[in-house]
């Protein structure tokens, strides 16, 4: 039983608002609201399943007689179990590199997840407290040892009419002795309240401009690397071009003029080879020096004083002035369904790479847009928008279905993006950060990557990014651009990454330059795409590791169409003996020579030098089997 110890202030304490409180008649669960006009009542219904879990669900109704506007909710829940030092508690990954998985204290009042939190109470006792739904509020989960468990969102100033009804994020709690069941269950429930059809693996391998030409990169340079990707991989199935091949973002009609026949060429040119033809464009913000914005200024988000929001940088080889699209106005909705059906239909393009997609929010504009110094209008407090009855969660779910319609039926990649508001819409989902050809990149992209397990298949195509191999010796002085280049990255250290991508990454879609890139490395990206991207896979040392952003997983069990396989990562400094238990009736073999491996009993030892990983095949076990079994023997 969940039970209310003590009744608890709201979080946000604003001046200028009012407070309204509800008491659910579930008494371990305690709704704050503070709104303008306190006349929002919450009412709390918990349900529970065969399975043991419990959905809360919360309405949120206007009683007064005139219009309210929500500025914050809080829902507070008592645990049942009792929280002592000795607790850990693991917050989910909620976007793609900013907030990775993290392992923290039941001491910790600052960490929190838009996704889970989950609590270890012992090797055989688990809670997990999850989001479902992400359709009006952004919740994110907390803990506080005298409190509880809070469930906090910014209102936004949502509007509600007199007598108007509308739901808060649906929670759901769930206890079990296995955490793994309780991670999966839990990706699950979200494609269940999102209705998501099973994702089946997507196996994609390729090339793409991004990491080694950056915006930097003509008709030549894409037709050459094509041809070598022809040349030397005849399983290659796709050719991603990635940002810059547009005049000016937001004028996704137009193409750069060194792009000799525009991007229905490059298209022509990908298909005429065999291969799918994709694209890259930042779905979310436009630059104030296109002639899209010349046309529509209006249809752009701006601050408290009326002032399109603009973000300046200079990029070194651009200088950017950033201006973020206003989705709640259903112009801007149509012109960007138009804009990626045009390219899909016209263009012949089948793969969409949308990314930025943070920039939808209004945390991310908040957070990352600084003051105009040159006009000194301080810092923006407030975005305005066509619809301000719309929160940003809705305007970008109405964007984001926008492109959906424009891409139909074809591959949806979203990038770039807090996780939520994007599950129900896209196919595929960048769960790590941006990679580069360096070892600390593709260690905590392992982790971040890594920890969103759960997500792959039930709920999204997981994707950790491009194959980078290279180091300096497989780069053109000339080329170098921002701190991608003048890598010094081993061979061993590009396998770990090679390696990871082989089974965990998604699509393999290389993107260094297939001209330059000298054999030993080429080697690297014949070893990852020798795999079948994994259908299911899971780091077995979950509860040792994500203490920081670079503390990645040392071993993962994978299963894909044709076998499972335990890959092992050593990102020490030093060598380490690797010792796994529960092996027994198996047999482990080297995908690259074949041959069985020797040990005996039930459990096996592996000795790997620093900076290095190997995959083992593995026979005579499932992969649920496996992933309960096994242990990692310090």
């Amino acid at each position: 039983m969940w039970k209310l110890t003590r009744t608890f202030g709201c979080l946000f304490c604003l001046l200028a608002l009012l407070e309204s409180c509800a008491y659910s008649n579930n008494q371990s669960i305690h709704v704050t609201l503070f709104t303008e006009n306190k006349s929002i009542e919450s009412k709390v219904q918990v349900e529970s399943s065969f399975g043991g879990q419990k959905y809360i669900n919360i309405s949120l109704t206007n009683n007064g007689s005139v219009i309210d506007k929500i500025d914050s909710i809080q829902v507070v829940i008592v645990p049942s179990e009792n929280i002592n030092n000795e607790t850990k508690l693991m917050f989910g990954g909620s976007c793609m590199g900013r907030t990775p998985l993290k392992l923290t204290s039941s001491s910790d009042h600052k960490s929190n997840s838009g996704t889970f939190m989950m609590m270890k109470h012992n090797d055989k006792n688990f809670t997990n407290i999850g989001i479902l739904s992400w359709n009006t509020f952004l919740p994110y989960i907390h803990f506080d040892r005298k409190k509880g468990i809070i469930i906090t969102a910014v209102g936004e100033h949502k509007p509600l009419k007199p007598g108007e009804t509308i739901t808060f994020e649906k929670i759901v709690l769930s206890k079990g002795e296995s955490w793994q069941d309780l991670m999966y269950n839990y990706g699950t429930e979200i494609a269940k309240e999102q209705k998501i059809k099973t994702k089946e693996p997507v196996n994609l391998e390729g090339w793409s401009t991004w990491d080694y030409y950056g915006r930097v990169y003509d008709t030549k340079d894409i037709f050459k690397n094509i041809d070598k990707l022809s040349e030397e991989d005849h399983h290659a199935n796709i050719i991603q071009i990635d940002g810059g091949w547009w005049t000016a973002r937001g004028d996704y009609l137009s193409v750069r003029k060194d792009l000799q026949g525009g991007m229905k060429a490059v298209a022509d040119y990908a298909k005429s080879k065999g291969y799918r033809a994709g694209i890259h464009l930042d779905g979310f913000r436009g630059d104030k020096n296109s002639e899209l914005f010349r046309k529509h200024p209006d249809w752009f988000l701006r601050d408290q004083n009326g002032q399109v929001i603009c973000h300046a940088i200079d990029k070194g080889d651009t200088f950017m002035q950033y201006i973020y699209y206003d989705y709640s106005n259903p112009a801007v909705c149509e012109y960007m369904k138009h804009v990626l059906s045009t390219i899909r239909t016209e263009w012949g393009f089948s793969y969409f790479k949308i990314d930025f997609i943070r920039y939808g929010l209004l945390e991310s504009i908040l957070s990352e847009v600084p003051a105009d110094k040159a006009k000194s209008s301080g810092p923006i407090v407030k975005v305005q928008a066509f619809n301000n009855n719309m929160t940003s969660i809705e305007r970008t779910r109405a964007g984001l279905k926008a492109m959906r319609e424009g891409i139909a039926d074809d591959y949806f990649l979203g990038c770039s993006a807090i996780f939520g508001p994007t599950f129900g819409i896209v196919d595929g989902l960048r769960t790590g950060g941006d990679i580069g050809a360096k070892f600390d990149l593709y260690e905590t992209r392992c982790l971040q990557n890594g920890g969103n397990f759960y997500l792959n298949k039930s709920v999204v195509n997981a994707d950790a990014d491009y194959l980078v191999v290279r180091n300096k010796e497989d780069e053109e002085a000339e080329r170098a651009w921002g701190d991608k280049f003048d890598g010094k990255t081993t061979y061993n250290e590009a396998k770990m990454w090679s390696d990871y991508i082989a089974l965990y990454g998604g699509p393999k879609i290389s993107s260094d330059n297939l001209l330059t890139l000298r054999p030993e490395r080429k080697k690297l990206i014949e070893n990852s795409t020798s795999y079948k991207t994994a259908s299911r896979f899971i780091p077995l040392d979950f509860w040792n590791h994500a203490t920081n952003k670079t503390d990645a997983f040392n071993v993962m069990l994978a299963e894909n169409e044709d076998c499972v396989f335990i890959s092992i990562f050593n990102w020490g400094a030093t060598d380490k003996k690797f010792n796994l238990a529960g092996l027994e009736n198996t047999i482990l073999v080297s995908p690259e020579s074949k041959k069985a491996f020797n040990f005996k009993g039930d459990s096996f030892q592996f000795d790997l030098s620093s900076h290095s990983s190997t995959i083992v095949k593995v026979e005579g076990a499932s992969f649920d089997n496996l992933r309960k079994s096994i242990q990692l023997i310090d």
